[in-house]
């Protein structure tokens, strides 16, 4: 059984996967995450009939999404790793929105983009949304719409709360799909993928997906 949390945004979603059944629960917390997370997560374990002892793996959205959200999360995740000797599983959230875009509307190719800041978008190009787990090509960047139109889009669907920079774009992309954020069944489903892989780290190795260093790091090397 997979434990996973989501805490990119302002909601804090839980969820466990078993034999790919999902259950899951949102709590409304207003980035409150810090103070409640730990409580929330073993009330949702208790209601669920489990503990901590049922828990075989760790999985978490490792962003782009809310620099505090991120990082409590990872703090828990290493806590509950270190202390219950558990294989961390980090998803990036942009997998997530492109397995749940592709699922819904049965496309493989999907372009995700999250808003960033002003102008600036995170954006990933992913193929095989309609299958288990997306894969990305390249790797995440960040992006504006005028960046964007040295791309070839017109086979490409879009999803990710971006989407509203990217109306001046011609050609315009295949098609838009109503996804905006990660959900927690996607992420799990794409974590027990990863798991039965052998996809998994340490606590020590859990960390956060920040797309602005790695595009640092990469222009460094």
């Amino acid at each position: 059984m997979i434990l996973g949390l989501d805490t990119t945004g302002r909601d804090l979603k839980l969820g466990l996967i078993c034999k790919g059944e999902v259950r899951s629960r949102l709590f409304s917390n207003d980035l409150r995450h810090s103070r409640q997370i730990l409580p929330q997560l073993l009330q949702f374990l208790r209601e669920e009939g489990e503990s901590l002892k049922s828990i075989q793996a760790l999985a978490f959205s490792q962003g782009p999404g809310s620099f505090t959200g991120l990082r409590i999360a990872v703090g828990v995740i290493q806590g509950l790793a270190y202390g219950l000797s558990l294989p961390v599983i980090p998803v990036p959230t942009m997998a997530i929105v492109a397995r749940a875009a592709g699922q819904q509307a049965q496309v493989a190719r999907v372009l995700v983009t999250m808003h960033a800041r002003e102008e600036e978008l995170y954006g990933a190009f992913y193929d095989g949304c309609d299958g288990l787990v997306p894969r990305l090509i390249g790797q995440a960047e960040v992006y504006t719409t005028a960046m964007l139109t040295n791309h070839d889009l017109a086979s490409w669907s879009l999803a990710g709360d971006g989407v509203f920079l990217m109306k001046a774009l011609s050609p315009q992309p295949q098609g838009v799909i109503d996804i905006t954020s990660p959900d927690v069944h996607n992420l799990l489903q794409i974590a027990e993928a990863m798991l039965a892989a052998g996809e998994v780290v340490s606590a020590l190795e859990a960390a956060p997906l920040y797309v602005r260093e790695t595009v640092a790091q990469k222009s460094r090397s």
